[in-house]
C-alpha cells in the first residue's frame, strides 16, 4: 500500500492510485480477519484511519473509472453535436481535482501524524 504513495501524491497516473485502493481494502480485510489479537481500541484507532484512507482514495477512483467511461462514451457517439456530454466530462474532472485534493490532505495529514511508522509498530507489537 505505502509503495504506491508517493505514485498517488504526483497524480500522474491513475493507476497508482488505483492499486494503493485495493492495497489498502486488503489490509483492511487482514485487520478484520485478525482483529482478535489486537487490543480494542488500538485497533478501531488504526481500522478508523484505514478507512479514512480508503475512502479518500476511493472518492477520487471513483471519478476516474466515470470519467473514463465517459469519454470512450464520446468517442464511440456518432451524433455531431457532444457540448453536453464535453461539459459534463469537464465538470466531472473539476470534482475530481477537487476529490483529489482532500485525498492528497488526508494522504499529508496522516503521514504528519507519523501513521506509516504507528500502523508498523501496532502490527509487530501486537503480533
Amino acid at each position: 500500500m505505502i509503495s504506491y504513495e508517493e505514485g498517488t501524491l504526483l497524480g500522474d497516473n491513475i493507476e497508482y492510485l488505483h492499486n494503493m485502493r485495493v492495497s489498502s481494502r486488503r489490509v483492511q480485510a487482514m485487520l478484520k480477519i485478525f482483529r482478535g489479537a489486537f487490543p480494542p481500541k488500538k485497533f478501531m484507532d488504526e481500522y478508523k484511519q484505514i478507512r479514512l484512507l480508503i475512502r479518500s482514495l476511493g472518492e477520487v477512483r471513483d471519478y476516474d473509472v466515470f470519467i473514463k467511461r465517459l469519454e470512450e462514451f464520446h468517442k464511440e457517439s456518432i451524433e455531431q453535436d457532444n457540448r453536453a456530454l464535453d461539459m459534463l466530462i469537464i465538470r466531472k474532472k473539476v470534482e475530481r481535482d477537487n476529490k483529489r485534493k482532500v485525498l492528497v490532505k488526508t494522504i499529508n495529514d496522516l503521514n504528519r501524524l507519523g501513521y506509516k511508522e504507528n500502523f508498523m509498530r501496532f502490527i509487530t507489537e501486537n503480533l
